[in-house]
C-alpha cells in the first residue's frame, strides 16, 4: 500500500489539488449567492387592514439597505382603456396656518417620496381614494351604463443604496364585483420585482417619460391660467 502510495504520489497530489480548489470554488460561490441574495432589493406590495376597496395599500421594503421611493404608479384598468397616475406625491387638508407651518417642515404631509428603512413600510392611502383620484383626474363617470372597473395596478420605482440604475416592484390586483361589495383580490401571491439590468434601464426610461409628461402638464396648466387671467 505504502509502496503504491509512493508510486503515485504526483498523482495523489494533483488529485488532491484539484478537489481542495473544487471545494473552495463551491463554498466561494455559495458565500456569492447569499452576498447576492443579502443585497438585492425587495419591495412588497399588499393591502392592508381590509380585502375591499378601503384596504390601505401598504409598501414594504425587506431590502437589507434602505430604500429611496422616487416614484409610485397606479394604473386603473376599465372597460373604457386604462389610466396612470404618479400618486407619490398627495394633497393634505390644511384648515389653518398651524396646519401649513407644520406640512412646510415634514414632508410627509404632502408626498410619499422618501426613503424607507430596511424593514419599513408606509401606505399611501386606501386603495378606493387612490381610484377616485384617478377617475376625478381622468374624468371619468362612474355611474356610466357599460363602464367596468377591472383591475388596478401599483408600480414603485426607487433608488437602492448607491446604485446607478433604478429599481422597481409591481403588483396587480384584481376587482371582484359582487352583489353589495367589491373585493380586491391579488393576482400574484408575490410582488414582481424589477432587479435585473435589463428591466432597470427601462425603469430608467420610464422615470424620464414621467418627468416629460409632468413637464409638460406644468407649461399646460400655466397656459390655461394666463388665458385666464
Amino acid at each position: 500500500m505504502y509502496e503504491w502510495i509512493s508510486a503515485h504520489k504526483d498523482v495523489l497530489q494533483t488529485l488532491a489539488s484539484v478537489g481542495s480548489f473544487m471545494i473552495w470554488l463551491i463554498y466561494a460561490q455559495l458565500l456569492y449567492f447569499g452576498f447576492r441574495r443579502q443585497r438585492r432589493p425587495r419591495l412588497i406590495i399588499n393591502r392592508g387592514k381590509r380585502k375591499n376597496l378601503d384596504a390601505l395599500c401598504v409598501i414594504s421594503n425587506m431590502s437589507a439597505e434602505p430604500i429611496y421611493l422616487q416614484h409610485i404608479m397606479m394604473t386603473l384598468e376599465t372597460s373604457e382603456g386604462d389610466w396612470t397616475l404618479d400618486v407619490s406625491d398627495h394633497e393634505a387638508d390644511l384648515d389653518d396656518d398651524e396646519d401649513q407651518q407644520e406640512a412646510g417642515h415634514n414632508a410627509s404631509h404632502c408626498t410619499h417620496q422618501g426613503p424607507l428603512d430596511s424593514g419599513g413600510f408606509v401606505h399611501i392611502g386606501s386603495f378606493n381614494a387612490l381610484k377616485e383620484r384617478i377617475t376625478t383626474i381622468a374624468d371619468i363617470d362612474e355611474s356610466r351604463d357599460g363602464l367596468v372597473f377591472k383591475a388596478v395596478c401599483v408600480r414603485v420605482i426607487g433608488t437602492y443604496c448607491s446604485e446607478n440604475l433604478p429599481i422597481g416592484a409591481e403588483r396587480r390586483f384584481v376587482f371582484h364585483q359582487s352583489e353589495d361589495s367589491c373585493t380586491l383580490v391579488p393576482e400574484t401571491w408575490n410582488t414582481l420585482q424589477f432587479s435585473t439590468r435589463r428591466q432597470r434601464r427601462a425603469l430608467k426610461a420610464d422615470i424620464k417619460r414621467i418627468h416629460e409628461r409632468q413637464a409638460q402638464g406644468e407649461g399646460e396648466k400655466a397656459e390655461k391660467e394666463d388665458r385666464e387671467e
